[in-house]
């Protein structure tokens, strides 16, 4: 497996899984499960003996460490996940008071990273093989 394959793989099992590590398929009807959840997935994406990381910090870890062996399109796909990191930064802080609709937005973010990084993670594999 190329360092870009494994890159990639490694952003999708440490961000794309964690952060809809328990989310249902339709988004909860009542608001404080949908901000639970969030809480869960997003503020405290990973727990370790040092802590807890954001799917933020997640993403800026792997970034430091990874982000310079993607070029072209899969580097426009990392800057696509960034993109969408940057606004789930800024509502993750605001998460214990966000109303209902800012709680949905997050939701879609975080769908959108999970589907982007598995994305990345198909590209970067078919790309090793050519």
């Amino acid at each position: 497996m190329s360092a870009v394959s494994e890159a990639a793989e490694r952003l999708r099992h440490d961000l794309a899984k964690a952060i809809r590590f328990s989310a249902p398929e339709v988004p909860e009807s009542e608001t404080e499960a949908l901000r639970a959840r969030l809480l869960a997935d997003v503020a405290t994406t990973r727990r370790g003996h040092s802590g807890t990381q954001s799917a933020a910090d997640v993403f800026d870890a792997w970034r430091r460490e990874s982000a310079r062996h993607f070029a072209g399109a899969l580097a426009r796909r990392v800057d696509d996940i960034a993109a969408a990191i940057e606004e789930i930064r800024g509502l993750t802080v605001r998460l214990p008071s966000l109303a209902r609709s800012d709680l949905e937005r997050l939701d879609a973010l975080t769908r959108r990273v999970a589907s982007e990084c598995r994305a990345l993670a198909g590209e970067a594999r078919r790309d090793s093989r050519r």
